[in-house]
């Protein structure tokens, strides 16, 4: 019997089940299997186990196929309800299960990717079929959403929207159009990114759960960033719902009656004067200020001084180093974020190494402007830093002059080195600091497979050496988020020990942007070339260069030959028209110039025993890179 398997998994594959999915199927009040895709019982609860034993009289195991020990009578029309689930993700209802007390139900399964990986099946007592809840009707879940204040979006899993609701324009400034075609993870703030995707991953792992989510800045239309708080829960195995639905809203005002606000103001900054970090904010619009005392004590002074805007700053900052500054931090009104390292000339005009950080925002309602961070002193750290790279100037002489970029990083991803033809690759500017976390790559660059689908982060090059797979010649198209440049990248990588035993992963990165332009103008370059080939009214062959194997063949010279293309390939050209191999052979393995060509008559039979003249003339090409003769082959009975 024959049956579509498109949706099946390789043979003797296990099904991955997450934690949901044995959750789910835990707190289920029915009994309820999981089917992979080769319709094999995979997990199943004690309801299951039960119902089943009663339907069959046997008990059910993993790998028993569900359609063998349960449908038996039924085959056809399991197999076309199972693919239902698979390929079109329904979830089919009542179903009865003939001669018994039960009835069934189908939802697809996802894992916690979004990936098919089977189907549930429910076992359901008639007796108790009114527990089972029915499908929410998708009007009303739909008006719900629509009566909220809040903005309310529905998130595929794979983070795309796929419901917006129509307040969304009053919170974040964004039609419920415009949102569907953000990627809103690029609209997060930069510093607010990995807590949203920690948070994500709990919300994934927690069907059914409101999550309450991390207070985060992200980008309104206006802009600038505003506050939100956000709840989420995650409703993909809902069939009316089928998503996650984030429920966001604006944080207006920040303190609380009972002082906890001011208590955890105190904390903070408490902490802040521990750590030695200065904090500053300046307006840009009124020049106006507000730091730390740790602030100015960085920049050298024991009293604060009288004044510090926006140019005050360029002057405590080093003349050959002020020029970038100047444009790093005005490149943040289009970035909305900065990070580098720079020296600050000091009152008594000493130079000290700092790491500045912070965010531009802008506020349309207040006419306000703002530059906003922190700041510390890196003197110490530059210091020892370069006495380390002075005992080993000769290796990082060789390798800041390598032509390959070089990404060093630890096994929790943090990179902790670039050298100068990866960050030049990367197009970052001077001074300003490369990421020193993999996944705050995302606010720089998009990543994709070269035939331009998204590429996902556990499939990035580093990921997957800090999974232990091997990198070696993997091509990765990027695409630069600001300056909406595109590169192919090819990336080789390994590990090694360092000195305290622990493993350093690296990664060596070469620019293939140009070669594989020059790929693809050949790819359709030989491409027409075919079309041609195949088109063409003169009776064309083309074989390999020396043992003459027929590769492609025109429809000119089967009816010319009398054999067809079938027939011909892979097989030495005209040793079916009675031509001896070894004088095939000898032809065509004579060495010729490119370009050059020679001619021979040789008299062949057809397939119907038909006596030709033909005259052939032998070119060299090459195609996919492989070298190749093309062989035009005229009668010379029609020539006369």
């Amino acid at each position: 019997m024959k049956r579509s398997r498109e949706t099946a998994t390789n043979a003797g594959k296990k099904t991955e089940v997450n934690e949901s999915i044995k959750a789910s199927m835990s707190n289920a009040s029915h009994g309820v299997a999981l089917i992979d895709k080769d319709y094999a019982i995979q997990k199943f609860n004690p309801h299951f186990e039960s119902a089943f034993s009663q339907i069959t009289g046997t008990l059910p195991r993993r790998g028993l196929s569900i359609i063998d020990s349960l449908f038996l009578k039924h085959k056809e029309a399991t197999f076309s309800l199972f693919e239902r689930a698979f390929k079109d993700q329904d979830t089919i209802n009542n179903i009865r299960i003939e001669d018994t007390n039960y009835s069934m139900r189908l939802e697809p399964a996802l894992d916690r990717k979004g990936n098919l990986i089977g189907a549930f099946l429910y076992l359901i007592d008639e007796k108790d079929a009114d527990k089972s809840e029915p499908p929410k009707p998708q009007m009303n879940f739909r008006a719900l959403l629509e009566s909220s204040t809040d903005a309310v979006i529905v998130f595929s899993a794979e983070g795309k929207p796929i419901y917006v609701s129509p307040s969304t324009e009053k919170v974040l400034g964004y039609t419920p159009e415009e949102t569907m075609q953000l990627d809103l993870y690029t609209n997060i703030h930069p510093d607010d990114l990995l807590a949203n995707q920690k948070i994500m991953e709990k919300i994934i792992l927690s069907p059914g759960i409101p999550i309450k989510g991390y207070r985060s800045r992200i980008l309104h239309k206006d802009g600038s960033y505003h506050i939100y708080d956000s709840t989420a829960v995650n409703l993909l195995n809902d069939p009316s719902i089928g998503g996650i639905v984030d429920n966001i809203k604006e944080v207006l005002e920040t303190t609380t009656s009972n002082g906890e606000d001011e208590q955890f103001t105190d904390l903070y900054f408490n902490a802040i004067e521990s750590s030695k970090i200065g904090v500053w904010e300046i307006d840009l619009v009124s020049g106006k200020s507000v730091r730390n005392r740790i602030h100015d004590q960085i920049f050298g002074y024991s009293e604060q001084p009288a004044q510090w805007d926006f140019p005050t700053l360029l002057q405590h900052i080093h003349p050959e180093d002020r020029s970038a500054t100047k444009e790093i931090l005005e490149a943040a009104r289009a970035d909305g974020f900065f990070d580098f390292e720079v020296r600050a000339i000091w009152p008594d005009k000493s130079a000290h190494w700092i790491r500045m950080k912070g965010t531009y925002l802008k506020d349309s309602r207040a006419r306000t402007e703002k530059l906003s961070g922190s700041v510390i002193d890196i003197t110490e750290r530059r210091a020892t830093f370069q006495a380390l790279l002075n005992s080993e100037s000769r290796l990082k002489g060789i390798i800041d002059h390598m032509s390959e970029g070089l990404i060093v990083a630890d096994k929790t991803g943090r990179l902790l080195y670039w050298n100068a033809a990866a960050i030049k690759m990367h197009d970052f500017m001077p001074l300003q600091i490369p990421p020193k976390n993999f996944i705050e790559l995302l606010k720089y660059f998009k990543f994709e497979q070269l035939n331009g689908r998204s590429l996902p982060i556990s499939k990035w090059p580093l990921t997957r050496l800090l999974n232990n797979e091997k990198v070696g010649g993997v091509d990765v198209r990027i695409k630069s988020i600001k300056n909406h440049w595109a590169k192919v990248l090819r990336y080789n990588g390994g590990s090694f020990a360092d000195n305290h035993g622990s493993l350093v992963y690296f990664l060596t990165i070469s620019d293939k942007t140009e070669i594989n332009n020059i790929k693809k103008h050949l790819r359709d370059s030989e491409e027409r070339f075919l079309d041609a080939f195949h088109a063409s009214p003169v009776a064309l062959c083309i074989t390999s260069s020396k043992d003459a194997i027929c590769l492609e063949i025109n429809k000119s010279a089967e009816d010319l030959l009398g054999y067809s293309y079938e027939e011909y390939t892979g097989k030495p050209i005209l040793t079916l028209n009675g031509v001896p191999l070894a004088e095939m052979k000898k032809i065509f393995s004579q060495k010729s110039e490119p370009s050059k060509s020679w001619e021979r008559k040789l008299s062949i039979s057809t397939k119907r025993g038909q006596k030709k003249l033909i005259l052939f003339s032998v070119e060299q090409v090459t195609l996919n890179g492989e070298e190749c003769r093309l062989t035009v082959f005229m009668d010379t009975a029609k020539a006369r």
